[in-house]
């Protein structure tokens, strides 16, 4: 029984090792992008299973897998980055949101200057009727369904808005301070096997296009130490904006979907739920 109890004990750490590794691999195969949402109690299990013995090199091995997945995640959490210049709030609406009007007086309050939603549809887009007094400058990209994202500004857009070929990015350029700032909104499907992969190869081959600086602002659908996520930042030049919260409940779990990014990342707080099933982002960003 001693000898199945190590057995099992072994199978199960080597496991979690297998997990947290292929986690690193999202470019080679979106698999591995879906697998990096368990690199936390991955990692946390890992490190467990060192209070309990085991062969000096296995020990090695897991403490440095076990370092890696804590490396790559937990600095997002920890503390607030110095406030920006420029506030954006960001909202995944939810299509049958019944607060609409509670959720626009919450945006109004907020003093944000730029305005990123997601799950834009049918039934709620009275919301950017509800808004446009404060936020008169607005761009809408409609992809399927109620996929649609939006860029508000209370300032002109500079040129013209852009929408990624593939769902769901809108990019809308403004001026700050005397500078132009690309402002955009960003809905990505679930992840694999879902066509998160596609959707981020689009939303990647529109930031490799924008000249100047770039916010985005959105719901991912994906943690932030996910390859897709990081290749949009490659791609836009840009840092995550922290800390790093869960903005949304999957039968208890928390997930962390909802990022903003910018040049010099920023400060985020976060807003109460008011009709949607996400959590709204508030952030002042340092544009660099």
């Amino acid at each position: 029984m001693k000898n199945l109890l190590r057995g099992v004990f072994a199978v199960f750490v080597l496991g979690c090792c297998l997990i947290i590794l292929a986690g690193f691999a999202g470019q080679l195969h979106p698999l591995g992008d879906s697998l990096s949402l368990l690199r936390i109690p991955a990692g946390l299990l890992c490190l467990a299973s060192l209070a309990f013995p085991m062969q000096r090199i296995v020990r090695a091995g897991v403490a440095v897998v076990a370092f890696f997945a804590i490396l790559t995640t937990a600095p997002l959490f920890w503390g607030t980055q110095s406030d920006g210049n420029l506030t954006l709030y960001t909202k995944n609406l939810l299509y049958r949101n019944s607060e609409l009007s509670s959720l626009a007086d919450d945006i109004r309050a907020s003093g944000a200057e730029v305005v990123t939603l997601q799950e834009v549809g049918r039934a709620n887009e009275a919301f950017l009727t509800m808004i446009e007094p404060d936020y008169p400058f607005q761009h809408l990209c409609r992809f399927v369904g109620g996929s649609g994202v939006a860029v508000l500004a209370k300032t002109p857009f500079v040129g013209t808005p852009k929408c990624s070929d593939h769902r769901g990015v809108a990019a809308a350029q403004i001026q700050k301070d005397g500078n132009l700032i690309w402002v955009t909104s960003v809905h990505l499907p679930w992840p694999y096997p879902y066509a998160h992969e596609k959707s981020a190869e689009a939303a990647v081959a529109l930031f490799d296009e924008l000249e100047g600086p770039v916010v985005i602002a959105g719901d991912f659908n994906i943690f932030p130490w996910a390859s897709s996520a990081r290749r949009i930042r490659a791609a836009s030049g840009t840092m995550v904006a922290g800390p790093v919260r869960p903005t949304y409940n999957l039968y208890g779990a928390p997930l962390f979907l909802d990022h903003v990014y910018a040049p010099n990342g920023g400060n985020v707080t976060y807003r109460e739920l008011l009709g949607s099933d996400h959590l709204g982002v508030l952030a002042r960003l340092d544009l660099g």
